[in-house]
Protein backbone atom coordinates (compact mmCIF):
# COMPACT_ATOMS: atom_id res chain seq x y z
CA UNK A 1 0.00 0.00 0.00
CA UNK A 2 2.79 2.44 0.81
CA UNK A 3 4.42 2.07 -2.59
CA UNK A 4 1.13 2.97 -4.28
CA UNK A 5 0.87 6.11 -2.13
CA UNK A 6 4.42 7.12 -3.01
CA UNK A 7 3.75 6.53 -6.71
CA UNK A 8 0.60 8.63 -6.46
CA UNK A 9 2.47 11.47 -4.78
CA UNK A 10 5.22 11.34 -7.39
CA UNK A 11 2.68 11.31 -10.22
CA UNK A 12 0.83 14.27 -8.69
CA UNK A 13 4.09 16.19 -8.27
CA UNK A 14 5.10 15.55 -11.87
CA UNK A 15 1.69 16.63 -13.09
CA UNK A 16 1.87 19.81 -11.02
CA UNK A 17 5.31 20.62 -12.45
CA UNK A 18 4.13 19.99 -16.00
CA UNK A 19 1.16 22.29 -15.51
CA UNK A 20 3.17 24.99 -13.77
CA UNK A 21 5.89 25.27 -16.40
CA UNK A 22 3.71 27.15 -18.94
CA UNK A 23 2.74 29.53 -16.14
CA UNK A 24 6.39 30.41 -15.50
CA UNK A 25 6.95 31.24 -19.14
CA UNK A 26 3.72 33.23 -19.19
CA UNK A 27 4.68 35.35 -16.22
CA UNK A 28 7.54 37.11 -17.99
CA UNK A 29 5.42 38.70 -20.70
CA UNK A 30 2.53 39.33 -18.31
CA UNK A 31 4.82 41.18 -15.92
CA UNK A 32 6.10 43.26 -18.82
CA UNK A 33 2.51 43.88 -19.94
CA UNK A 34 1.46 44.97 -16.45
CA UNK A 35 4.47 47.26 -16.13
CA UNK A 36 3.95 48.82 -19.54
CA UNK A 37 0.19 49.40 -19.33
CA UNK A 38 0.23 50.46 -15.67
CA UNK A 39 1.87 53.73 -16.74
CA UNK A 40 -1.08 54.83 -18.86
CA UNK A 41 -2.41 57.10 -16.10
CA UNK A 42 0.94 58.99 -16.20
CA UNK A 43 1.01 59.45 -19.97
CA UNK A 44 0.29 63.18 -19.82
CA UNK A 45 3.36 63.86 -17.72
CA UNK A 46 5.79 61.68 -19.69
CA UNK A 47 8.46 62.97 -22.01
CA UNK A 48 8.44 62.30 -25.72
CA UNK A 49 11.26 59.76 -25.31
CA UNK A 50 9.44 57.92 -22.52
CA UNK A 51 6.37 57.63 -24.73
CA UNK A 52 8.49 56.35 -27.63
CA UNK A 53 10.03 53.75 -25.34
CA UNK A 54 6.60 52.60 -24.19
CA UNK A 55 5.39 52.32 -27.78
CA UNK A 56 8.40 50.14 -28.58
CA UNK A 57 7.59 47.94 -25.58
CA UNK A 58 3.98 47.67 -26.75
CA UNK A 59 5.13 46.57 -30.20
CA UNK A 60 7.42 43.92 -28.71
CA UNK A 61 4.66 42.70 -26.40
CA UNK A 62 2.24 42.44 -29.30
CA UNK A 63 4.51 39.93 -31.02
CA UNK A 64 4.67 37.79 -27.88
CA UNK A 65 0.95 37.98 -27.17
CA UNK A 66 0.13 36.96 -30.75
CA UNK A 67 1.72 33.57 -30.00
CA UNK A 68 -0.58 32.85 -27.03
CA UNK A 69 -3.71 30.73 -27.11
CA UNK A 70 -6.81 32.34 -28.58
CA UNK A 71 -8.70 33.58 -25.51
CA UNK A 72 -5.57 35.04 -23.90
CA UNK A 73 -4.53 36.56 -27.22
CA UNK A 74 -7.89 38.29 -27.77
CA UNK A 75 -8.11 39.79 -24.30
CA UNK A 76 -4.52 40.96 -24.00
CA UNK A 77 -4.25 42.28 -27.56
CA UNK A 78 -7.33 44.42 -26.96
CA UNK A 79 -5.97 45.74 -23.67
CA UNK A 80 -2.56 46.35 -25.22
CA UNK A 81 -4.17 48.19 -28.12
CA UNK A 82 -5.89 50.56 -25.69
CA UNK A 83 -2.62 51.32 -23.90
CA UNK A 84 -0.69 51.72 -27.13
CA UNK A 85 -3.32 54.03 -28.63
CA UNK A 86 -3.17 56.28 -25.58
CA UNK A 87 0.64 56.46 -25.70
CA UNK A 88 0.58 57.14 -29.45
CA UNK A 89 -2.00 59.90 -29.01
CA UNK A 90 -0.02 61.57 -26.24
CA UNK A 91 3.19 61.33 -28.28
CA UNK A 92 1.52 62.94 -31.29
CA UNK A 93 -0.01 65.63 -29.09
CA UNK A 94 3.32 66.48 -27.45
CA UNK A 95 5.21 66.51 -30.75
CA UNK A 96 2.63 68.81 -32.35
CA UNK A 97 2.66 71.22 -29.40
CA UNK A 98 6.41 71.40 -28.77
CA UNK A 99 6.91 74.28 -31.17
CA UNK A 100 4.04 76.33 -29.80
Amino acid sequence: MRINNVKGVIAAALLALALAQPLWAEEAWQASFDDTCSKSNQAMTMSVQELRDLLAKCDALQKVIETQEESVRKVYLKRLSLCRNLYAYMLEYKQNNQGK
